[in-house]
């Protein structure tokens, strides 16, 4: 069952993501970045129901379900939202690094 489920949350992501590439031809340039950390969410859920999601992840994906919408207001604090967003992300790798 858990298989069938990463198979089917995997397969709704991937066509999010190719319908959101299709879409993107026409959308204004804030929307990629927009639909990328959409995108991102939704694979944190999904690893998180695989038990794959260590809180750095869990943590990206509350700045992201709580800013990503500064896109449609605030370009400024959008962009500043993605860099605080990486940098959350790297901070997130570099203590796995450690950890091993």
């Amino acid at each position: 069952m858990i298989k069938n489920n990463l198979r089917e949350n995997s397969h709704k992501l991937i066509c999010y993501m190719a319908s959101s590439a299709c879409n993107l031809v026409g959308e204004p340039h804030l929307y990629g970045p927009f639909r990328l950390v959409d995108a991102s969410s939704r694979l944190i859920d999904i690893l998180e129901d695989e038990g794959a999601a260590d809180n750095n992840l869990l943590e990206a994906r509350q700045m992201i379900e709580e800013h990503k919408y500064l896109v449609m207001n605030d370009e400024e604090a959008f962009a500043a939202f993605l860099n605080e967003l990486v940098l959350k992300l790297a901070e997130g790798f570099r203590e796995r690094d450690n950890n091993t």
